[in-house]
């Protein structure tokens, strides 16, 4: 039995390690996914408006979600913003900032394997 128990903690040890977010060393990179059409990019040096407690105050239409699953915020946030601007965007509306959020799963008696989410999420608009 003991036996059994060692090779699930290496089994979710594994997943656990294969799955883990960027520490900054890889550098996560934001992934799109479109509600609908994209609209022609925007330079480089374009103004992203970033929403992260209040709303437009002007009507606007979802393009689509952007996520980046790295560790650090201010990383993710210029990831975020620069596939906006690839997508056509205005503006980008904060959804899920960067933390930890852990689960124990039990292994045994009193062992327990915790993982943990990273990263930064945001809705891409267009104002009208």
């Amino acid at each position: 039995m003991k036996r059994f128990g060692f090779i699930i903690y290496l089994l979710i040890s594994t997943l656990i390690v294969s799955s883990c977010a960027s520490t900054g060393f890889l550098m996560a990179k934001a992934k799109v996914t479109l509600f609908g059409d994209s609209f022609p990019p925007k330079s480089e040096e374009a103004k992203i408006d970033v929403y992260m407690t209040n709303k437009p105050t002007q009507g606007y239409v979802e393009l689509g979600q952007i996520t980046c699953r790295d560790t650090n915020d201010k990383w993710s946030l210029k990831q975020i913003t620069k596939k906006a601007r690839e997508i056509g965007a205005d503006g980008i509306l904060i959804i899920g900032k960067s933390g930890t959020s852990g689960v124990g799963i039990p292994m045994g008696t009193s062992t327990y394997v915790v993982s943990a989410e990273y990263g930064m999420t945001a809705i891409a608009i267009k104002y009208k």
